[in-house]
């Protein structure tokens, strides 16, 4: 900013003198601390760094075993049960039908039908199509229940 005789307004109150510069040995020192702290710190962050890239890489491999831990558990889980063979099948088939002949019932449920046979309803179930083509039996609706199948002797 200057007015109009071209002098600077201002800047008067900055001294004439301009304080000594401190010495060049003494700088050079104070950089060199500074320098030796930054090195320092450097160091102790790489020291911190290789720490957790252990600790990483351990993580890792332990995310790894679980990983193939629940994979094989996984696939066992996924393995189907071996189909019934025929002969296991013909014989649960046969003993339905005597059991169901001797205590009279005509027809049963899924569920009672296994427990005549003393299995689970899951294992029943894969016998539905074998009964289903078993001329002793016919596979009906349940008319008081829209999803419930009965097992009834073809004879009666």
């Amino acid at each position: 900013m200057s007015d109009d005789n071209g002098t600077h307004q201002g800047y008067e109150d900055i001294p004439a003198t301009v304080p000594a510069v401190a010495s060049k040995d003494y700088l050079l020192s104070q950089i060199l601390d500074r320098l030796a702290a930054l090195e320092e710190r450097e160091k102790v962050r790489e020291e911190r760094l290789a720490v957790l890239e252990e600790e990483n890489a351990a993580l890792r491999e332990e995310i790894a075993l679980e990983r193939a831990y629940d994979r094989r558990r996984i696939t066992a889980l996924e393995t189907p049960a071996p189909p019934l063979s025929q002969k296991t099948a013909g014989d649960h088939l046969d003993k339905l039908f005597s059991e169901m002949k001797r205590q009279g019932i005509r027809q049963t449920t899924a569920r009672d039908g296994a427990r005549t046979l003393g299995m689970t309803t899951r294992h029943f179930g894969r016998l539905k199509p074998l009964i289903a083509a078993d001329p002793r039996f016919i596979i009906v609706r349940d008319p008081r229940h829209r999803q419930r199948h009965l097992i009834r002797l073809a004879g009666m």
